[in-house]
């Protein structure tokens, strides 16, 4: 966005706000990625805050060949993967985008099971294949900014993300249900 290079722009000209309006306009979108990732409240709003730190303190080297959300989530996988490599392997859970819906009580009681299923068997799946999935899934980067925030190229993240989906399938299919991805 050329809107997030202007304010960049702004900061580092010494307007303090235009930082603070990317906060505004990131936090929740990093801190939900950041959650997805340690599916732990505390620990994602204490990422949350170390990515912004990273950023501030980094921001003068942020060279705008890519866009300030890419870097921005590149700080944020950066410091979430290397929370988990300090303290402990992740669950997450995907959302209802990525299962049909069931209508009633009964229905609500398959939903929950098929999103346990789904977070164990991304649980079981290798970082790089979840990050993938959470990233195209949940925040809907395409092929390009994936491959920005890991540090991989494109056709990496497309084998780490079918590969990751081939899995899921495989688990649910084992339970009886089907995944859409």
């Amino acid at each position: 966005m050329g809107d997030d290079i202007q304010l960049v722009d702004r900061y580092i000209a010494g307007d303090e706000g235009a930082f603070e309006e990317l906060v505004l306009r990131y936090q929740r979108q990093i801190y939900a990625v950041l959650y997805r990732m340690t599916n732990n409240v505390e620990e994602a709003k204490d990422l949350t805050q170390k990515t912004f730190f990273s950023a501030i303190k980094g921001i003068r080297d942020f060279k705008k060949r890519s866009s300030f959300k890419t870097w921005l989530y590149r700080i944020a996988v950066n410091a979430s993967l290397n929370h988990l490599r300090k303290f402990r392997q992740i669950e997450v859970e995907l959302e209802d985008s990525m299962i049909s819906e069931q209508p009633g009580a009964l229905g609500s009681l398959l939903e929950k099971e098929k999103k346990e299923l789904i977070a164990q068997g991304l649980y079981r799946l290798p970082k790089r294949q979840r990050l993938a999935i959470i990233l195209r899934v949940y925040d809907g980067l395409n092929c390009s900014e994936t491959s920005s925030v890991m540090g991989c190229s494109e056709g990496a993240v497309k084998a780490h993300y079918h590969n990751g989906v081939r899995k899921l399938r495989e688990i649910m299919k084992e339970k009886g249900y089907k995944i859409y991805a």
